[in-house]
Parts: C-alpha cells; structure tokens; sequence
C-alpha cells in the first residue's frame, strides 16, 4: 500500500498537471494497476493506465535499479514527451519552457558519495565500453521531471541506461550510486552527445520553490518518522484537493486511506 502523504501528493501532481499542462499517463505494472482500481483512483489520469511495466525484462535488479521502471516506461513514450515523478506537484504551466531543449528538474553536483568516478566505482562487463562521446565531467541531471524533444535521443538515453544496468557486475554496490549513475549521470552525457542544449526548471540554489514545483523526494522520510508531521501534511494536501477539485470529495471520503482526514476537518 502506498503511504497515504505518498498518495495525496501523487494526487495533486496528477490533478495538477491535468489542469495546467495537459493529458498524463500513469504507467506501471498489473498489480499496480489494479490498486489503482481498488482504490477509486484510475480516474486521476487523463489516459487510461498503462501496465506495460509487465514487459520489463525480468532480470533487471529491482533493488540495484528501483527506477528502472521509469526508464522503461519512457521507453514506450513518443517524443516529445515529461516523464514526471508522482512526488513532484508542478503549479504552474511549464509548456513555455518546453521547446528544443532537454530539460531536467535540476542540476546535481557530482558529489563522490552518489556520483563516484565510475571508471573505478563499477565492475562491468567485459564487453561493455562507456561511448567515447560521453564527457564524464558534466553534473549530473534529477529527473523527477524530464522532457525530450527528440525521439533519437530519448531511446539513446535509454538505451544507454540499460545497457549499464545490463553490465553492472558489483554485487554489494549501493543501490542509490547504481541507479543514479542509469538515471542522471547518462542523461546529461547523452544529451550533450546529441549536441542538445540542457536546461532546468529550478536552480541548484532555489530548490524550495514551492510556488512552482513541490518535490517531496527526501522530505518523505521525516513525513515517515513523525506522526504529527504525517498529519498536518496531509491535511494540507486534502485541503488543497477539496479548494481546486472539489469534484474528487466523493473520492477522498471513500478511500480508507484519506477519509479520515476529510472526518477530521
């Protein structure tokens, strides 16, 4: 079961991002799918979800690589296309920043406890050999949202992606400099291959943005540790959905995970 500030705040990045940016799809697998079902929350994507995570290869190492899903997923998608997280909440029309560019959430410094140097970090495969185009010194990229205007290069990045995935051979590597190496290090190299610019929406220095972008990513783990926090933010989310979606009352009061905030207001 999804952790219930998980789902309040994957509710109003859905809603959101409907009203001010569009369709939007969710795409994950069988199961997944039929939670969403159970819980009265299918209808909170303009499309209708997709299972096409059941096609992911099996071998993939769901601990290594707990994002590989995404990159699966953008695999399937036409170009140009956002691939957005379901922590992120976007307030705001984002379609003007959207044009030939790639763009990113983010910049990340290379910081050697997430981003070693992977030429000595990783044991892969013999007959795997980073592309010699790659420029190892660029930051890295947070793809809690993540737009490509091309479709050569979005299946390159992907491609790129699970090829090191596929090569990976350090049975005791943390799981976090696994996936992020996939995810965010490769885009940024990828891109600059294709001699694509890459921008952000939000400056390393400005993340709190909260007018624009609400990205819950670490925040989830106080939300975890503190009851009272767990709480007021969820009440804060339920509210936010009752004031924009009052429509999704009746959706709110029959999920037994949110009813009991709208009993408490």
């Amino acid at each position: 079961m999804i952790p219930d500030y998980e789902l309040l705040t994957m509710m109003l990045s859905a809603l959101k991002w409907r009203q001010l940016n569009g369709p939007i799809q969710m795409v994950t697998d069988s199961a997944g799918a039929a939670f969403f079902e159970r819980a009265g929350l299918a209808g909170l994507w303009s499309e209708p979800v997709s299972a096409a995570l059941d096609g992911i290869d099996s071998t993939t190492d769901p601990f290594r690589f707990w994002a590989a899903g995404k990159l699966y997923a953008l695999r399937s998608m036409d170009a140009p296309c956002v691939m957005l997280d379901t922590d992120m909440i976007v307030w705001a029309d984002v379609r003007p920043h959207l044009t030939d560019a790639a763009v990113a959430a983010h910049r990340e410094a290379l910081d050697p406890g997430v981003y070693p140097d992977p030429k000595t970090a990783f044991v892969l495969a013999e007959d795997y050999a980073f592309p010699k185009g790659w420029d190892f010194t660029l930051s890295a990229a947070n793809t809690a949202f993540l737009y490509l205007p091309d479709g050569a290069l979005k299946n390159d990045y992907v491609d790129a992606a699970f090829a090191f995935m596929r090569a990976l051979r350090n049975d005791a590597i943390d799981p976090t400099v696994s996936m992020c190496f996939a995810e965010q290090r490769i885009l940024p190299m990828c891109v600059a291959a294709h001699g694509v610019t890459l921008r952000t929406l939000l400056d390393a220095d400005a993340l709190n943005e909260q007018d624009f972008i609400t990205h819950l990513w670490g925040h989830k783990n106080e939300l975890a540790a503190s009851p009272e926090r767990r709480v007021a933010y969820c009440l804060r989310c339920v509210l936010r959905i009752l004031q924009d979606f009052p429509d999704w009352e009746r959706v709110l009061s029959a999920n037994c995970q949110t009813a009991p905030y709208l009993d408490s207001l």
